[in-house]
Parts: C-alpha cells; sequence; structure tokens
C-alpha cells in the first residue's frame, strides 16, 4: 500500500497535484487501505481539506466543495431541487460512487463526466486553483478548458449556482453504450401548467460533443402538453440539433440521443423529481 498524502489546506493539495499529475488517485472520506491501488499512483486524500468538503447555502446562491465523493454529494447536494443528487445517484453505482471524488468526475477522462450535464443546465460557475493563482469559469468555459489541458497543477475546487425557483422541474437521465467509450446524457428544466411544458431547457451531451443547450427541441416542446407523441418529437429534434454539430451523423448515437432525451422528460412528467 503506497503511502497516503493528507494534505489540510487547498494550497498544499495543488502543490501535490502538479507534482505527481496522473499520478494522483484523489479520495475522500473512505478508507483507501481497503481498495488494492496500481502501483506507482500517489493517494492523496481530500478529507482534511475542508472548503474542499463544505456545502455553502446562501439565500439565492449555492457553493459546493469539490472534494467530496458522489456518494455524499447525491445525499447532501442542495437548492437545485435534487437534479444533482438525481444525477450522481445515476452515473455511479452504490459500489463505486463512495470512491470517487467531485474533483475527480470533473476530468474529461472519467467514467463519471457526465455530471457537468446538469452543471451546465444549472449554469454553474467552477472555481479553479493552481499553485500560482486562482480563477473562476463558466461551465461552458470550464469545459473547453479542461478539454484542452488545465494548467499544471490547476484543479477545481468549488461549483457555484444559483438556487432554482421551487416549482422547476428537473429531470437527468444517461445511457453507456455496452463495450464502447462515451456515454450520452440529457438534463432538463421546465415548469408544468397542468401538463404544457413552460420555459424548458434542455441539455445533451452525446458521444462526440460536450453538454449543450438543445434550443430546437426546447421550441418544439414549450408551449405543447408532454404526451409521447412530443415527448418523441422533441428527442428527435434533439438528435438532429446535437448530431448537425458533431462530427459524424450516426445512426447509432442519434438512437442514444432520442432515447435520453424521451426518457429524461418521461421522468419529468412521471413526477420523479419536484422541489
Amino acid at each position: 500500500m503506497p503511502a497516503i498524502q493528507t494534505p489540510k489546506s487547498v494550497p498544499e493539495l495543488v502543490k501535490l497535484i502538479a507534482r505527481h499529475g496522473k499520478r494522483s488517485v484523489l479520495i475522500s472520506g473512505v478508507n483507501a487501505s481497503s481498495d488494492r491501488i496500481t502501483a506507482g499512483k500517489v493517494v492523496i486524500d481530500l478529507t482534511g481539506v475542508h472548503p474542499l468538503n463544505e456545502i455553502d447555502e446562501k439565500k439565492h446562491r449555492i457553493t459546493i466543495g469539490t472534494g467530496m465523493n458522489l456518494g455524499r454529494f447525491a445525499r447532501e447536494a442542495t437548492g437545485e431541487n435534487g437534479l444533482l443528487r438525481q444525477a450522481a445517484s445515476i452515473i455511479a453505482n452504490p459500489l463505486v460512487r463512495n470512491k470517487i471524488t467531485l474533483v475527480a468526475a470533473l476530468d474529461p477522462e472519467s467514467p463519471y463526466f457526465d455530471i457537468t450535464t446538469p452543471l451546465v443546465l444549472l449554469e454553474a460557475r467552477v472555481r479553479l486553483q493552481s499553485p500560482t493563482g486562482k480563477r473562476t469559469l463558466s461551465i461552458k468555459d470550464f469545459l473547453e478548458a479542461v478539454t484542452k489541458g488545465l494548467k499544471r497543477g490547476e484543479i477545481p475546487t468549488a461549483l457555484e449556482f444559483s438556487k432554482l425557483a421551487a416549482d422547476q422541474r428537473v429531470g437527468f437521465f444517461h445511457v453507456a453504450p455496452a463495450g464502447g467509450k462515451g456515454t450520452v446524457s440529457a438534463a432538463v428544466r421546465m415548469k408544468l401548467v397542468r401538463t404544457v411544458c413552460v420555459d424548458p431547457e434542455i441539455v445533451v451531451s452525446s458521444l462526440t460533443l460536450t453538454p449543450r443547450r438543445a434550443k430546437a427541441a426546447e421550441r418544439e416542446i414549450a408551449g405543447k402538453p408532454a404526451n409521447e407523441q412530443s415527448i418523441k418529437r422533441a428527442g428527435q429534434v434533439a438528435a438532429d440539433e446535437m448530431l448537425t454539430l458533431a462530427e459524424r451523423d450516426g445512426a447509432y448515437e442519434r438512437s442514444l440521443i432520442e432515447i435520453t432525451v424521451a426518457r429524461t422528460l418521461r421522468g419529468i412528467m412521471e413526477g420523479s423529481i419536484l422541489a
């Protein structure tokens, strides 16, 4: 078992990450000795870095540290009407969610990167810190920066977003193709007046695209009853929209987007998530 590094501050942590880079294995709230760590890796326990393990709930704004694991995230995320809790529960099964830190999930190479889909829907901002300074990016700018590669030793330290109004219904769903790389996910928020969709916002990620608004799909379903016909049509329009931006238009990817968007909309209609 390798020695476990236990930083007590964010500056100490980013220095360790700058030193060890991809060899770093970040854990929080679990006993590292219970897992077999690959030789050559450096285990860094984030539990003692208190700012990374806090949820700060102000009147209209939520700040969540990225040091918590997805299990705790699924239990304690707040202010987003259950959207982040639902997403964390879906993308990481109970056997692994207590082992995956939020900061690790925000790595594009992570199988849990779909956590960024609801963050785009929430228009979150990401705080980052490196050995040389701090910066705060919109989630869209963060996605671009992290895909290209962050600065040496730089990590996301917190997420910020505005609380959702109590009448906002939300939903999330994702699919991971069997035997393939990548995932497809969708996050939706809207108001429902009886069964009519009001002010819908739909964010979709595909096998080839990072999360982005599906505005044509939003226009397709806005003002319409969320019945099976309109839900199916919104999924089709979302697939058209996403694949127009993608490098290729594959029938398989199209079907995954249609299924994911439709399943998310159905989940909202079934009343699965409401503040």
